[in-house]
Parts: C-alpha cells; sequence; structure tokens
C-alpha cells in the first residue's frame, strides 16, 4: 500500500541533533524499518517534507515515523499521513463508481 506523509521540523531541536539521529538511524537499518520502501524522501528549504512510501501495513509505516519520534522527541511540529494512490487510478475509481451509483440511484 503506498502512504504519504507531510511533516513539518520543529526548528527549536538541534540540527545536529537530528542529523546524528538520521545518521544513526541509516546505519543501523532502524530507517526505513523492514516492511518500508521508500519511494521519495523530500525536504525544503523551509523545514518542511514529504514522503512516499509503500509499506505493508498501518504498523509498518508508524514504525517508520516513530523511529525518528523516539531518536529525536519533539522533532516534528505537524505529521500527516494518510495512503495514497495515483491520481489516475483514482480518476479512473471514481468514474466507475460513479457508473454504478448512477445505475442505482437512476
Amino acid at each position: 500500500m503506498l502512504f504519504l506523509t507531510y511533516w513539518e521540523l520543529n526548528e527549536e531541536t538541534s540540527r545536529v541533533q537530528r542529523m546524528q539521529a538520521g545518521q544513526k538511524l541509516l546505519q543501523t537499518g532502524l530507517f526505513p524499518p523492514a516492511g518500508i520502501n521508500i519511494i521519495r524522501w523530500d525536504a525544503t528549504v523551509d523545514g518542511w517534507g514529504i514522503l512516499v512510501a509503500e509499506a505493508e501495513d498501518f504498523t509498518a509505516i508508524n514504525r517508520a515515523l516513530d523511529a525518528w519520534r523516539i531518536a529525536v522527541p519533539g522533532m516534528f511540529t505537524v505529521t500527516r499521513t494518510a495512503p495514497a494512490q495515483p491520481v489516475q487510478e483514482v480518476m479512473a475509481s471514481t468514474a466507475e463508481f460513479m457508473q454504478k451509483m448512477a445505475a442505482v440511484t437512476g
């Protein structure tokens, strides 16, 4: 399943602490955790970014975010994670559903 996470960094957390934690998480294999395939992981100059990942389930994607939350408490001011799907697939699925609904509702 595809998941999209939007995140914002807390500027009051130490950049050095975030960098050191990131290096440890990556070197030890704690990030990304088993069951996660990172497709994109982008950051902006304003301290926010996105993570697009394939994960088997809620537990796997939750573990990915928790690794950072545990390594650097208070690191994020905002995270938003949800299942996602390419727009072309959403449009096709919606069109199919609309046809079914039209048949039922007249």
